[in-house]
């Protein structure tokens, strides 16, 4: 008799036959075990709003191996809240449901993979973060900026799964100073023209997506990762020149 494989699902999940073909998918990022689904993700439906990938639990069978990402508050086009419950693979995020226990899974545009790189799995290598991914109209990259505004030096701070967080010293009620300071970072620290560069609104005044011509996502995401690493190494720095004179 030929060995079977079963596999359990949660109570919550729709009833799975042997008939069907599953979908393994990996935190793009992480390269860690997400979800698996009877459905290829590429064929389900997109949401309006962000382009997050639709799963109908009460249509599709599927297995998370999320954490409680907690909840977020997102503010939309229309000026209305919207209360996310984050579904975590470690720390990112890669799904959310609008409601606790809703039937809908939303999973996060360019948050997962079918493909497992081992390479991110034994630590060699990190994936490009869904902040940072293709932009098809100019053949680049697109990065979704987080600003924050007043603070006495610019400077990159950090990349998250969410956003690239950079600190300008301009006020961002002022979109003219706002641009220019961020194109001119950003054009350093990427070794790039300013002519490559465009600046977009964001759904809120502190966050803008940046369009990056003739860069592709892994090495807009090196090359930020290093001006991330040159400050932090320069405040360690300074940290210690102050610590030092006292």
């Amino acid at each position: 008799m030929p060995k079977r494989t079963t596999l359990t699902f949660t109570s919550e999940d729709a009833p799975a036959t042997g008939e069907e073909r599953l979908f393994v998918y990996y935190c793009k990022y992480t390269g860690k075990h997400a979800f698996t689904i009877d459905s290829d993700i590429e064929k389900l439906p997109r949401r309006r709003t962000d382009g997050a990938r639709i799963i109908d639990t009460e249509e599709h069978t599927v297995k998370l191996y999320t954490t409680d990402g907690g909840v977020k508050l997102i503010k939309r086009h229309n000026g209305n809240i919207e209360r996310q419950y984050r579904l975590n693979v470690g720390t990112l995020p890669v799904a959310y449901r609008c409601e606790k226990e809703g039937q809908f899974i939303y999973v996060l545009s360019d948050s997962v993979t079918t493909y497992v790189n081992q390479a991110v799995i034994m630590g060699t290598k990190v994936l490009v973060p869904p902040c940072i991914r293709p932009h098809k109209a100019s053949g680049g990259t697109e990065v979704r900026l987080e600003i924050e505004d007043r603070v006495h030096r610019p400077a990159l701070v950090k990349i998250t799964a969410d956003h690239v967080r950079i600190h300008i010293t301009s006020n961002v009620a002022v979109p003219e100073a706002v641009q220019t300071e961020v194109l001119q970072m950003m054009a350093k620290a990427l070794g790039a023209r300013l002519t490559q560069l465009q600046l977009h609104r964001g759904t809120r005044g502190r966050q803008k997506f940046l369009v990056i011509e003739h860069l592709q996502p892994q090495e807009v995401f090196e090359k930020l990762q290093a001006a991330v690493g040159r400050i932090t190494t320069q405040t360690e720095q300074e940290n210690r020149t102050l610590g030092s004179g006292r």
